[in-house]
């Protein structure tokens, strides 16, 4: 087996990489072997081990919680890759993966998240380091059952020519569909700022538009989904920054998924509409100026995370540093550090509600220095402590629930 190459590709893909040999020798490629599941649960190497043994092609293996994990014939033996995760773990359901695994969850790592396709392409790099072999992309997953191999090929076309059938066979009004140049005018609507107009677009395009679900609720969540979307692109397109157009269509999205009322679902649909067309209104009445103040913004939403340098965000607008720093105080009444500040404890602030993640760890999320830090600057935006926020939403969920 090739380790030399095994090892570096270890270390570019950042996922745990372990080979055993026929007669149960391990060998990892990496550093943090005491908290590798891999290497702690000999059940889970011999579940994909024996599924390994009635294919020739790798295994890839999806378990609870979106975590994958991956098995390839290697010379003399097998190699595992593992864990690789299609969606972030919250801090509980963390701890609760590692002690299946008999692993003390307090120190364990966050697992690594990738979307499926980058998991797909991983093991089929690894593969074909090991094995000199090339794969399509599809057949991976399709052998693996992770996506229907009907939805390919010819038994695609089979499949497209029946659902054109039976749509045929049903009445006119149920196959009629909007045209494109109504689209157009409920995006150039929210492009305009006309709210008003935008829904009634929306609302009339509602009674022309083909089933796109065979349940009543799931018609009516996806054709709100879509004109949430679609409304976003327009609005951005407009000049609304892109990260505060997603952040509103994926709060709208949301409040969609978890409903099962039509009404409910049109309603969020409208109320998407509404806000993304006075989003782009209010951007079109600021000054040139503003504008600047409004990327700098923009700016600092999307790299929160980081460390932010004004001669960074100057560089990004075109502008020198001290105008912006003067421009940014004269706009908004206060420091672009002062914003920046506030934009994080925003963020933490959301995670504090919504995740189970400790103090120190939001506190690293959000790119503060220290968990003290981030104490002090959080109550002096807030006014109470990061802990003492998070008790008092507790309870009044529990209150109201």
């Amino acid at each position: 087996m090739k380790e030399n190459h095994i090892r570096m590709l270890c270390s570019v893909i950042k996922v745990d990489l372990v080979y055993e040999t026929k007669d149960g020798m391990l060998t990892a490629f990496f550093d943090s072997v005491q908290d590798s599941p891999l290497m702690a649960d000999v059940s889970l190497r011999e579940t994909l081990r024996e599924r390994l043994s009635r294919q020739a092609m790798p295994v890839l293996r999806q378990e609870e919680g979106g975590v994958f994990f991956a098995a390839l014939h290697a010379e003399g033996g097998t190699l595992y890759m593992g864990p690789m995760c299609s969606e972030r773990m919250r801090a509980s359901e963390r701890r609760q993966f590692y002690t299946r695994r008999g692993i003390e969850a307090e120190s364990a790592r966050h697992l690594p998240v990738f979307t499926l396709p980058e998991i797909r392409n991983m093991v089929l790099l690894v593969n074909s380091t090991l094995e000199n072999a090339q794969l399509e992309n599809e057949e991976l997953l399709q052998l693996n059952r992770l996506v229907n191999a009907a939805d390919a090929g010819a038994d695609k076309d089979r499949e497209q020519l029946r659902y054109l059938l039976e749509e045929e066979a049903e009445d006119d009004d149920s196959s009629y569909r909007h045209s494109y140049y109504e689209e157009k005018m409920l995006m150039q609507a929210i492009k305009d700022g006309r709210g008003e107009d935008a829904v009634r677009l929306a609302e009339s395009m509602d009674a022309d538009t083909g089933r796109l679900s065979r349940r009543e609720t799931d018609h009516w969540r996806t054709l709100a989904i879509i004109g949430i979307s679609l409304c976003t692109r327009a609005a951005i397109e407009a000049g609304v920054p892109p990260e505060a157009g997603y952040r509103m269509s994926g709060y709208y999205i949301q409040k969609c998924d978890a409903s099962q009322d039509p009404a409910h679902l049109l309603h969020y649909r409208n109320r998407a509409i509404e806000d993304l067309a006075t989003f782009v209104r209010d951007a079109r009445s600021r000054t040139s100026d503003s504008g600047y103040v409004e990327q700098c913004r923009d700016y600092v939403r999307r790299h929160y995370r980081e460390k932010i340098y004004l001669d960074d965000v100057a560089a990004a607008l075109g502008l020198s540093p001290s105008y912006l720093s003067r421009l940014f105080h004269k706009e908004t009444g206060k420091r672009l550090q002062d914003y920046i500040n506030e934009e994080r404890v925003y963020r933490a602030a959301n995670l504090l509600m919504y995740s189970d993640y400790s103090l120190s760890e939001i506190a690293e999320y959000v790119h503060f220095p220290s968990q003290s830090y981030f104490g002090k600057v959080f109550r002096e935006v807030r006014g109470v402590t990061p802990r003492a926020f998070r008790e008092q939403y507790r309870a009044r969920e529990a209150f109201r629930g």
